[in-house]
């Protein structure tokens, strides 16, 4: 980590004196002060490790219970509202289709109403040729 290099000035103190320099950062430090900057370097090294060890548990944890993630918790959420969703349209759909169903029946019913009237008076009046005949085949398509 060090090597002695003479009579320089320590970067923490400014003081000349004998100094080491550190062969990481290639700053110098005086004697009393390389060890503070060892247990500074210590304690980095420190954090990185329960950073470390703080991570690979959680990965163990996701590991072991794949379906507890937030994300997981998430998407069920998204799923849920979306099929919600779906159900409000698909019934709004249903009441519109039916709406229409009803309407185009009395619109069917009230049209060959009409035609039947037509085709009794035709066979009462005993007045029909070719030309009706092919009307009221038309008015069913």
């Amino acid at each position: 980590m060090a090597t002695t290099t003479g009579k320089t000035s320590c970067i923490i103190c400014k003081k000349s004196k004998m100094t080491v320099k550190c062969s990481g950062c290639s700053k110098d430090f005086g004697l009393n002060h390389i060890s503070e900057h060892h247990n500074e370097l210590s304690q980095q090294l420190g954090t990185i490790e329960d950073q470390f060890n703080d991570l690979k548990l959680e990965m163990d944890e996701q590991k072991s219970n794949p379906q507890k993630p937030e994300l997981m918790k998430q998407i069920d959420k998204w799923e849920r509202e979306s099929i919600e969703k779906v159900r409000q349209v698909a019934d709004e759909v249903r009441r519109e289709l039916s709406s229409y169903i009803v309407t185009f029946a009395t619109n069917l019913d009230f049209k060959l109403k009409q035609l039947t009237q037509k085709i009794i008076q035709c066979r009462k009046d005993n007045d029909f040729a070719d030309q009706e005949i092919q009307v009221f085949n038309e008015e069913l398509k």
